[in-house]
């Protein structure tokens, strides 16, 4: 093999880590695993503010157990990488404050985009910031291309 990860590598990882994918269930929070990240979701219904406050003190206590799982797995959960984005219409963030989570012993403020394997979400979903992205790096390679 010239490159890659052996497939056994990849069956140990996947069987490592089902624990985060038992403990996110457990909390009915939505997971996706990816080489090493993990990423959670949950939907918070505007609408409904004992929606929000119950979502949100779930996933309090969701990343609180996978903290704890990850330490006594020898592993760290690192803040310094942990994003957290609401995404919601412009009409719904316009009028509602974005909660804090509290990722004991930090909290986590919002971001107003994220990037996820390259592709950049804003909090509106429009696109517009991975659009620019793209066209900068694009006029780039073609600047460099004629020079």
């Amino acid at each position: 093999m010239l490159s890659g990860v052996p497939h056994c590598s990849v069956l140990v990882f996947t069987m490592y880590t089902r624990p985060l994918g038992i403990i996110a269930q457990r909390y009915a929070v939505k997971y996706h695993l990816y080489s090493d990240d993990t990423q959670v979701y949950i939907l918070l219904d505007a609408d409904n503010e004992l929606n929000i406050s119950s979502s949100l003190n779930n996933s309090e206590h969701c990343f609180a157990d996978i903290r704890l799982w990850m330490t006594q797995n020898l592993l760290k959960l690192n803040d310094n990488k942990t994003n957290i984005i609401y995404l919601a219409s412009p009409y719904c963030v316009k009028f509602r404050k974005t909660p804090i989570l509290q990722m004991s012993p930090s909290s986590i403020t919002p971001n107003g985009s994220i990037t996820n394997l390259g592709v950049i979400f804003d909090q509106y979903f429009n696109m517009h910031e991975n659009f620019i992205s793209v066209c900068r790096a694009a006029y780039y390679h073609l600047r460099i291309s004629t020079v």
